[in-house]
């Protein structure tokens, strides 16, 4: 994608006859990024009988309970992402250590790991959350 921008903002910047198409590719893949970090910015946790549902903008993941393996609190900290925002919409995107980000607030970032994945998130109240988690899957074993 950076480099399908770089070759649009050249055609636009050098040559008249592409300039329109560069500027319409340019200004598509700006505006499809922006809505796409919209919808995958996360809005709310749920906490289900059974699950955990991470609501998004537009869709959502859900977390059976049985599937967590740990769930533990994370320190503020600068997220190192290999794809993805850190923008208006929050650190969203995939973390250098392989973890799936939807954080919106670095001071309250806790981490949700599983059979398969692993997923940085942020809430209000944290603490709070993580307690309620940790309550749920216990009982479970």
């Amino acid at each position: 994608m950076i480099l399908l921008s770089f070759v649009a903002l050249t055609l636009l910047i050098t040559n008249k006859d592409y300039g329109l198409i560069g500027g319409t590719v340019l200004s598509l893949l700006t505006i499809g990024t922006i809505l796409y970090f919209f919808a995958n910015s996360l809005n709310r946790v749920i906490l289900e009988k059974d699950k955990v549902i991470l609501k998004k903008t537009f869709g959502q993941i859900t977390i059976p309970f049985s599937e967590i393996k740990e769930i533990k609190k994370l320190e503020y900290s600068n997220l190192s992402m290999t794809y993805g925002s850190r923008g208006v919409f929050g650190f969203i995107g995939n973390t250098m250590d392989d973890s799936i980000s939807f954080v919106k607030d670095r001071k309250q970032m806790f981490q949700i790991i599983t059979d398969n994945k692993k997923y940085v998130l942020s809430s209000e109240n944290s603490t709070e959350l993580i307690n309620e988690i940790k309550n749920v899957v216990q009982q479970g074993l």
